[in-house]
């Protein structure tokens, strides 16, 4: 099963920071890459902790200011 949520990524000074409003979790770092990784990470253990792990592949939409 795909779990598709929005990603808001924007630029605060040297950071990069992600969002993700349906489940108001963050993160941040100095590479897109990396605050990405550190959302999913966060992502899949709030899935773990809610018991919604069934097989869920994060399946990110991003939007980001041009």
């Amino acid at each position: 099963m795909d779990l598709k949520v929005t990603v808001n990524i924007t630029a605060e000074n040297e950071w990069f920071v992600a969002v993700c409003e349906e489940y108001n979790l963050s993160a941040k770092s100095l590479t897109i890459e990396d605050a990405l990784t550190e959302l999913q990470r966060k992502l899949q253990k709030y899935l773990e902790d809610e018991q919604m792990s069934v097989s869920v592949s994060v399946v990110f939409v991003i939007k980001m200011p041009v």
